[in-house]
């Protein structure tokens, strides 16, 4: 992944000379990607490690992004007799209008979307578990850009107004007794930046 990273930055370095056009008429597609932790320019999928992104365009300048999100892990300590499940799924849609800019290698853009997200960690030891479960759902709009910075891949990034809303809770089966706790739910609303974006044509 280091060595794509290198490759990716003198893509970028070289591409000031020559910047591209960012496709965006009916039928361009790309795959969408994420960085987390420029110092390092860590590339992610879409919505972090388990997720995949894809941008369609369903008519000139206007285009759908869609993300979908799936994780699975599990571990069994057979000294201790324990063992453990996590899953994290999610989607994230959201639907893009792409604006006329001041040069064609730097293109504005426009969102609204929706999304979903839930995650469980069961711990099983003998008969016994206790299982911590979260959904969340939420709202948001964006506004952001791609540059294209060499044919066929761009870069950008966007402001997000987002509201979400989530909740969760705590199950365990102890000695066959069930008990259900720690329930909470809430909801946050603000502005934030989102990750960069690499996206790959086809």
């Amino acid at each position: 992944m280091k060595l794509f990273t290198l490759v990716l930055v003198a893509l970028m370095i070289s591409g000031v000379a020559m910047a591209a056009e960012v496709p965006t008429d009916a039928g361009d597609k790309a795959l969408v990607f994420m960085f987390s932790g420029l110092s390092d320019l860590h590339l992610d999928g879409y919505m972090g490690d388990y997720g995949l992104g894809m941008r369609y365009y369903i008519a000139d300048g206007t285009a759908l992004r869609l993300g979908v999100e799936f994780g699975s892990q599990s571990f069994d300590d057979k000294e201790a007799d324990m063992e453990g499940d996590m899953t994290s799924y999610g989607l994230m849609a959201m639907y893009e209008k792409h604006l006329g800019g001041v040069c064609a290698s730097v293109v504005p853009y426009w969102g609204l979307g929706a999304g979903y997200h839930s995650w469980a960690n069961k711990m099983t030891a003998d008969s016994d578990w206790i299982e911590m479960r979260e959904t969340g759902f939420g709202f948001v709009g964006a506004l952001g850009f791609e540059w294209g910075f060499t044919d066929c891949m761009t870069l950008g990034g966007e402001y997000e107004l987002g509201l979400w809303t989530f909740s969760g809770e705590t199950e365990s089966d102890i000695g066959g007794t069930t008990n259900t706790f720690d329930e909470y739910e809430g909801s946050f609303m603000g502005v934030g930046t989102a990750s960069v974006y690499l996206s790959v044509y086809w």
